[in-house]
């Protein structure tokens, strides 16, 4: 963790620890050079995918920003403040269009910071309007390598690809799989980890058997299938041994249409199967009952998901249980960052003093540096994204209540290595 400065722990701790006491304490201990400072009601844009493949994670994320709205104000009103922030909700559909419609309406209606959108396609669908229009927007879930630009307006608190890429092939390697299959949706996102995964994968000693790509808008997968099926089979006539094989899925929720159509070859059930952030904790695979063939498949091939790793703080339970309350199931890990994403944007606008997007991007960095909440310690890169980060990896498991996702195994970033939790061993 980088060291912070007396008065920045000073600033971060009566913003935290006041939800519970210390109200009386101003708010605006940190200098603030606007001497009139906010007043009314601060409009910040909220861009969430409550329709289409992300629809889980676009659920999780808009109630980790109502709670976080909810504390923010409750803090606000406490400490004597004149204005309060609004979240204007949007629903992007999982459809980089949409999303660019949603933020141009936003923006027009004198909104300049947004928090999202999610999917990295739509991040980069939106870059050129934010740049022209000098909006400031924050993304909880949008990981694409490609997005890494420097003086940007865009800011992610979430690890980004180049990080899990790594994760992911050495959780695979670790397994004992030496030869793979890589399927992927074809666009930045799903590409970006194609190349992450294999790189790493072959740098490990492994052999990449076979690329397959489908377009994002994919409805019919029996021909995507049969590709990995084909590769895998051929494979196998060539002497590698069925446990030595495995497949790597960069996709959102088509995995359940993939393992749906997967479920009726034989060999695919055989082998390890292992995802990302975009297919973990999805519910329909731990629901047996209604959606046996699916949460079987995933059973079966051990299907492995990463998702970064997050440190258990005091306010990482808080916000945790909060969500369980509200959705009864676990979050997924983008939750905690987009709950922090709405403090940090709180306490950069009481700093700067001003609604000023521009004012607030250049004053951000720091803000998120001094910064430690749900998601733990915040430490930007140069392009504005998480700098560093673990992996937990995630697996449907049965339990004696039914099938849970369950972590299975961390990849520690900083010594290159899996740890297998006992019982979970390959």
């Amino acid at each position: 963790m980088p060291i912070k400065t007396v008065s920045a722990v000073l600033m971060i701790v009566l913003f935290l620890a006041g939800l519970g006491i210390g109200y009386g304490v101003s708010i605006f201990t940190a200098p603030t050079p606007t001497a009139g400072g906010l007043t009314g009601e601060i409009k910040i844009g909220a861009l969430e995918d409550l329709s289409g493949f992300l629809t889980t994670y676009g659920e999780d994320i808009k109630t980790a920003y109502e709670i976080a709205e909810e504390d923010v104000n409750a803090f606000l009103k406490n400490a004597g403040a004149k204005w309060t922030i609004k979240l204007i909700h949007e629903d992007t559909a999982s459809t980089p269009d949409v999303a660019l419609e949603k933020f141009e309406s936003l923006v027009g209606k004198e909104v300049k910071i947004i928090l999202g959108p999610m999917m990295s396609p739509a991040c980069a669908q939106v870059r050129e309007y934010a740049e022209a229009h000098d909006v400031l927007y924050i993304s909880p879930s949008a990981t694409a390598v490609e997005l890494k630009i420097p003086g940007d307006n865009l800011f992610r608190f979430c690890a980004i690809d180049n990080l899990q890429g790594p994760a992911i092939a050495s959780a695979m390697y670790s397994s004992g799989i030496t030869h793979l299959v890589s399927v992927y949706v074809d666009n930045d996102w799903g590409a970006g980890l194609d190349k992450s995964v294999t790189d790493k994968f072959k740098a490990l000693g492994g052999t990449v058997l076979k690329h397959i790509a489908f377009a994002p808008e994919t409805i019919e997968f029996a021909p995507v299938v049969d590709k990995i099926d084909s590769a895998i089979r051929k494979a196998l006539d060539e002497g590698v041994p069925m446990e030595k094989i495995g497949v790597f899925a960069a996709t959102y929720r088509q995995i359940l249409s993939i393992f749906t159509v997967a479920a009726k070859y034989p060999n695919l059930s055989k082998v390890r199967w292992f995802g990302t952030d975009g297919t973990v904790m999805i519910p329909e695979l731990v629901d047996v009952e209604k959606h046996p063939t699916e949460t079987e498949f995933a059973l079966s091939t051990k299907f492995t998901s990463t998702m970064f790793k997050i440190p258990m703080t005091r306010m990482y339970k808080q916000v945790h249980d909060e969500i369980v309350k509200r959705l009864g199931r676990e979050p997924t890990i983008y939750a905690y960052d987009a709950y922090d994403s709405v403090w940090i944007v709180t306490l950069a606008l009481a700093t700067v003093g001003e609604y000023d997007a521009m004012k607030v991007k250049a004053i951000l960095p720091k803000i998120a540096d001094m910064y430690i909440g749900a998601s733990g310690d915040i430490v930007l890169d140069e392009c504005g994204d998480l700098a560093i980060a673990d992996y937990s990896l995630w697996r449907p498991i049965k339990t004696d209540g039914g099938v849970e996702w369950k972590e299975v195994g961390v990849y520690y970033a900083s010594t290159d290595t899996i740890e297998w939790m006992k019982g979970y061993e390959p």
